[in-house]
């Protein structure tokens, strides 16, 4: 059962998934003026990672998510142009009392506000991404990873630095347009890259809006080779933290920062990884001190979202639509299954078992290359070498799935399903601060990481976090560490991870980001399926529903034989573009239509002998380069 208020530190044990009115939660009112003034001993900024998204819109943008579940925002994704909307990440004020529980949002309302935001892209001045170094094929013999742009003796000139730029006020710089709230002057090289700018909305909260995804050589007429690592390359992408100053009542409140990162765009937005990065930081924050997590998992918060995201990757791989798909064997939400999954009861337990069975051990002690979930993982190679060339879920929801074979879990799904708040209103006022924080890391690839999409395998070690889903931060300029980066320099106590500055995050990604992007797809040794195994469907596609399929499926006209096959039929995201093996070729041809390839968006589907919902290769430039 939810209760409600929730002490802030709660939230680990219910994993804020924004579902509403399962029991019947009352809902807590707004704190008025005088109530904040009079209760409010500290601020904390949510979400506490905000995730920015590049588009080449020059105009318009759209919010990213703010409640976790299923993402559907409302309207396109393009302008009138066919560009591509930016994604703005948003940032709200939560007031707490001196007992650490929430009393209420501060807006302009209750309080004057003014934001700083600091981003950077460090990526030309990190080191080469070879493998994640935290893993133990890094390690035994050392991994040693030189840096980029080696011969350039002036760092500095490879961080594009903007410097920090402050905003307040309500609904300031609306359209971008003032120069005074430009992520502008940094370079690299001596050539400016601009990184975004930053708003406020009518209510004083603030809106950072990320690169237009310009990426680029210094050298004219330079290809990149590279999936991770292209010297004298730039990209726009950037982080860094975010804080404010919140005066109530003349009387300025200890304010708590956070971060956002600004990451390439969503291509598939609303179909959720296996694994996310909420999980990672998630299971990162148990093992914080002091922290609490629930003695058994609940069906509906922990067992359910791993089974779900495997049906939902249907609509990105046409290996997950065959096993896990609409109709398919393996399709954990027919009814009938769904039922007998999340009952507790002996009868369920051969079914239980036959599931947990086919999740890959965490432990890594063997190959497992039929296990789930069916993706790369972060020692990928081709031959494997490893268990590791294959994921697993996390070590917290394997012991998840261990309990719920045994029986031993909360039997919490609802008769009717459960319905996921539409808009941050509709949740209990204590939830909505983590709701914040997860709707946002949900959308995020949580593994694997090789090197990753929004961020990558340092997220996943305690020893970044100052408390749970907040960054150390580092105060006092960066050390350098050497010509090379090896495994234990990183993994050092004192070492990089230990603390954050303004670029430390996208910095150990790949650059250009668009070379990695069309280089982690699927399906790579064709001896173990025309599908799958594969890296990023979530965020990048593999194989997808056509608009002319889809066509098909609303048709009155068109028989049940010709639905069923439109149905059945997945083609090949990338199908216009140069063959996988002719890599650089590929990675030329992504950099200079990332923008214009379609995305995979959710559509109402004909309900029937077919979804009610389901996701299609909707929207796309007018060049129709990705149709």
């Amino acid at each position: 059962m939810l209760k409600e208020p929730i002490d802030r530190r709660e939230f680990l044990r219910y994993g804020a998934m924004g579902i509403v009115a399962v029991t019947g939660v009352p809902r807590l009112r707004t704190a008025a003026r005088s109530r904040a003034g009079s209760q409010v001993a500290r601020c904390v900024i949510h979400p506490a990672f905000g995730i920015a998204r590049v588009g080449n819109s020059p105009d318009g943008f759209l919010l990213g998510p703010e409640v976790p579940g299923t993402w559907r925002p409302a309207g396109r994704f393009r302008d009138n142009a066919s560009r591509l909307y930016r994604q703005a990440a948003r940032f709200r004020v939560f007031g707490l009392d001196e007992n650490d529980r929430i009393v209420g949002e501060i807006t302009l309302d209750q309080a004057e506000i003014v934001w700083t935001v600091h981003v950077a892209n460090a990526k030309g001045s990190w080191y080469a991404f070879l493998q994640a170094l935290d893993i133990p094929e890094s390690q035994n013999p050392p991994l040693v990873c030189p840096r980029r742009n080696g011969d350039v003796v002036d760092r500095s000139s490879l961080v594009i630095d903007p410097g920090p730029r402050s905003v307040g006020g309500s609904s300031t710089n609306p359209r971008g347009t003032d120069p005074s709230y430009r992520l502008d002057g940094g370079t690299f090289m001596g050539v400016e890259i601009p990184l975004g700018d930053v708003r406020t909305d009518s209510s004083g909260r603030l809106l950072v809006l990320g690169g237009f995804g310009h990426s680029g050589s210094v050298d004219q007429g330079a290809r990149a080779t590279s999936y991770a690592n292209n010297d004298r390359w730039y990209d726009d992408v950037s982080d860094g933290p975010v804080d404010a100053i919140v005066r109530i009542d003349g009387r300025d409140v200890p304010v708590t920062g956070a971060w956002v990162v600004v990451a390439p765009p969503d291509y598939a937005p609303g179909v959720q990884s296996v694994l996310t990065m909420y999980d990672v930081m998630y299971e990162a924050a148990t093992r914080l001190p002091g922290q609490r997590k629930s003695a058994r998992p609940s069906f509906t918060r922990q067992i359910y979202p791993l089974l779900e995201r495997h049906v939902a990757n249907q609509w990105v791989n046409a290996g997950f639509a065959k096993e896990f798909g609409w109709g398919a064997p393996s399709n954990f939400l027919s009814p009938a299954m769904l039922a007998k999954l999340g009952d507790p009861g002996v009868s369920a337990r051969s079914l239980r078992r036959q599931v947990f069975a086919r999740f890959r051990n965490p432990s890594f002690a063997t190959m497992q290359p039929k296990a789930l979930p069916p993706y790369y993982g972060d020692a990928a190679a081709f031959p494997p070498v490893s268990p590791r060339q294959w994921l697993a879920v996390l070590p917290m929801q394997y012991e998840w799935l261990r309990q719920w074979t045994a029986g031993d879990f909360d039997a919490d799904w609802p008769a009717g399903g459960v319905r996921t708040a539409r808009s941050l209103e509709e949740l209990p006022l204590a939830e909505r601060p983590a709701a914040l924080d997860r709707a946002a890391l949900d959308e995020c690839l949580g593994g694997p990481f090789h090197p990753g999409c929004e961020m990558t395998w340092p997220m996943r070690n305690p020893a970044v976090y100052s408390e749970p889903f907040r960054l150390r931060r580092r105060e006092q300029p960066a050390p350098d560490w050497g010509g090379e980066l090896t495994p234990s320099t990183a993994l050092a106590p004192s070492g990089p991870l230990h603390t954050w500055g303004p670029g430390d995050v996208t910095r150990w990604l790949a650059v250009p980001w668009q070379a990695d992007t069309a280089s982690c797809l699927s399906a790579y040794d064709p001896a173990e399926g025309e599908f799958l195994p594969t890296f990023w469907p979530a965020r990048v596609p593999n194989d997808v529903l056509t608009w002319e399929s889809y066509k098909t499926l609303l048709d009155p006209r068109a028989s049940s034989a010709a639905k069923k096959a439109a149905f059945e039929r997945r083609v090949k995201w990338l199908r216009n573009f140069p063959p996988r093996n002719e890599t650089t070729g590929l990675i030329d041809a992504f950099i200079s239509n990332w923008a214009g390839i379609s995305l995979v968006t959710h559509k109402p589907g004909p309900g029937g002998d077919f979804p009610k919902s389901l996701w299609v290769e909707a929207e796309q430039s007018e060049d129709g380069r990705g149709r």
